[in-house]
């Protein structure tokens, strides 16, 4: 049990993440698969992501050892993304932890070494996973957080933030004064004047307890229903066609399927000319839907996030 006491300042400033950290969905989806703390929820995930999976990717379990999860970011950088550098603060701590806890393998401790061939080693299986266990799932897990953090906002409004916290996960208790989280591990924690922030995820079982240099975070599973592949985005869906009109619910679409779209491509798939492309963006852009990037003579589009909300959500079959 971690024990937290907040004060009022505390209260004010906590907040719940109404956007994915695909870095923890990352390590949480891991744990899933390690058999540390398998979800019911999580089975279809789980089997979808067994049947792709490479033996080669195995050595991601060797990171997960009894209450230590591995910490991965989902940057581009090959070196941040795998937590592999050496230099990296995370990445040292958790595989201090496993050394105390005599975790360590042969992979590990050649991590723990710094040894290059390792660190290319896990940049490839983080990569590899990436690919069966995250991308194809990205738009839901979207979807799965903003709709905890929005059902966290309206439980706030109408009963307060101890209705709130109290209404997050049944591992989260809020007494009044102290933050309680039924976690494995046993500690009286403080805050120490950084900001707590709640952290649905849509790939965890249990509660974890994140303190950082600049923040304190809770990560919670987000429990709205089964974690499923997102649904291709073809066309737009009636319901989009009747409150954008069909020209511009096509051209959301087609933004929001291929980011950076030139007005030259936009108009190609709508079968438009250029011009018309270009009125029907503008009237996204000044909407909020998308956003537009000048390089040279060329204008690329890209979607929003409300626009990409608007656009997957009318295709949803749930």
């Amino acid at each position: 049990m971690i024990r937290l006491s907040l004060s009022t300042l505390d209260l004010e400033r906590l907040r719940v993440a109404d956007a994915p950290d695909f870095g923890q969905e990352l390590s949480q989806g891991g744990d899933q698969l390690a058999g540390r703390a398998p979800s019911r929820r999580l089975a279809g995930w789980r089997s979808e992501v067994a049947r792709g999976w490479n033996p080669n990717l195995s050595g991601l379990f060797d990171l997960y050892a009894s209450v230590y999860i591995p910490p991965f970011s989902d940057q581009p950088d090959p070196v941040a993304a795998t937590g592999g550098d050496p230099e990296w603060a995370p990445a040292t701590a958790h595989l201090r932890d496993l050394a105390r806890s005599r975790a360590l393998t042969a992979f590990t401790r050649a991590l723990a070494d710094g040894r290059p061939d390792a660190v290319g080693a896990l940049d490839r299986i983080v990569a590899g996973f990436r690919v069966v266990g995250l991308d194809p799932y990205r738009r839901r897990i979207t979807s799965a957080v903003a709709t905890a953090s929005a059902t966290a906002d309206v439980r706030a409004a109408l009963g307060g933030t101890g209705d709130m916290l109290n209404s997050l996960h049944p591992s989260i208790r809020w007494d009044g004064r102290r933050l309680c989280l039924n976690t494995v591990v046993d500690a009286e924690e403080s805050l120490e004047g950084r900001p707590l922030v709640f952290q649905p995820t849509a790939l965890a079982s249990r509660i974890s307890f994140d303190p950082r240099a600049d923040s304190v975070t809770v990560i919670y599973p987000a429990s709205v229903g089964a974690v499923m592949r997102d649904p291709e985005l073809h066309a737009p869906s009636q319901a989009l066609v009747s409150l954008l009109g069909a020209t511009r619910a096509a051209a959301l679409v087609a933004v929001v399927r291929t980011p950076a779209l030139t007005t030259g491509q936009l108009a190609a798939t709508l079968g438009v000319s250029a011009a018309a492309a270009s009125r029907h963006a503008s009237v996204l852009r000044e909407s909020g839907l998308l956003a537009t990037v000048r390089k040279g003579q060329t204008v690329h589009h890209a979607p929003t996030r409300l626009g990409t909300d608007l656009a997957l959500g009318s295709t949803t079959d749930e």
